[in-house]
């Protein structure tokens, strides 16, 4: 859409300035002049226009000629022109006056206006060979001088594209030489680690095989006194018996003996409450022992996860490595 404001006598002051300047005026030109503004469909019609009015001015300008130099041309052929006319007017009446004298000086003065005639047309023709050539002159230096701009901006691309290649190339090198360092470095830091890792596993395995020791210890302890409660507890339970059968006696002989009764009941609760007590830690015993088998058994599993572990961190350390 073209700009508001852009009348036919805009689109003419700018066709007239690129004529007077020995400038071709065509729509992108007088868009151009125009500062950048109007559409080529606005512009186009009215330069049309303006072109069928100034049919001289335009051509002179395609030519390459100068308006003043074009101006004085026309003039001296218009001045050629209004003098033949006038002596062709005056030869008229006095052919009109003088028939008979005329006759040889019509035929004389017809002669002498083709060769005028002639003349004319060789002026004109070799006006236009002038033309002609200025043009192709005019035409030949545009287009060196484009060639030359062209040649020239291709040189300055050329060598700006030298130095960013150069640039890049000592930008890579940087890259290079900081990724081979931290290269360095992480293999450096990779090893120190792998070190530490491994000391840490040992550590570990050593500790944890010495607590499974301890607690392998503590279990034969614990049912070495197992079997000792176990042991007392067979006594106790062979001398409750023998103490139940001492009491069943004894009853037998209450009926003698009212005193007697009272004692030996004291007696077997006194039995009695000793065997609970045996029963009681025995069961106690059992439960610490069932806690140091889950315990025994929970180490041995950790150490056996303890003894994969460095085996699985060899094959992805080789291949950090690689």
């Amino acid at each position: 859409m073209a700009r508001a404001g852009i009348l036919y006598s805009h689109v003419a002051k700018a066709a007239a300035q690129l004529t007077a300047a020995g400038k071709n005026a065509t729509v992108d030109t007088v868009r151009e002049a125009l500062g950048g503004t109007g559409s080529k469909s606005t512009i186009a019609p009215m330069l049309k226009q303006w072109k069928a009015q100034h049919e001289g001015e335009v051509a002179a300008a395609g030519a390459g000629v100068p308006a003043d130099l074009l101006e004085a041309i026309k003039g001296v052929y218009d001045r050629v022109q209004v003098g033949a006319q006038v002596q062709v007017e005056q030869l008229r009446i006095e052919h009109q006056l003088a028939a008979h004298k005329v006759a040889q000086a019509a035929e004389a003065l017809r002669e002498e206006v083709r060769q005028l005639g002639i003349e004319r047309e060789a002026l004109k023709a070799e006006l236009h060979s002038v033309m002609a050539a200025f043009a192709r002159e005019q035409a030949a230096r545009h287009q060196d001088a484009v060639a030359i701009a062209a040649l020239e901006s291709e040189k300055a691309g050329q060598a700006q594209r030298l130095a960013d290649r150069t640039a890049e190339v000592r930008e890579l090198a940087d890259q290079l030489a900081q990724a081979r360092r931290q290269f360095e470095h992480f293999q450096e830091a990779s090893t120190a680690q792998r070190q530490d890792d491994k000391h840490a596993y040992e550590t570990r395995i050593a500790r944890a095989e010495q607590e499974a020791a301890t607690l392998r210890a503590n279990f034969q302890d614990g049912r070495e006194a197992l079997a000792v409660l176990r042991s007392e507890k067979a006594q106790l339970e062979h001398t409750l018996h023998e103490q139940r059968d001492a009491a069943r006696e004894q009853a037998r002989k209450l009926y003698e003996a009212t005193e007697g009764l009272t004692a030996t009941r004291e007696l077997a609760s006194s039995r009695q409450f000793e065997l609970e007590m045996v029963v009681e830690r025995l069961e106690h015993a059992h439960q610490a022992n069932e806690r140091l088998e889950a315990r025994v058994s929970e180490l041995e599993g950790e150490n056996a996860d303890l003894k994969k572990k460095p085996a699985a961190a060899s094959p992805k350390t080789r291949k950090t490595k690689t």
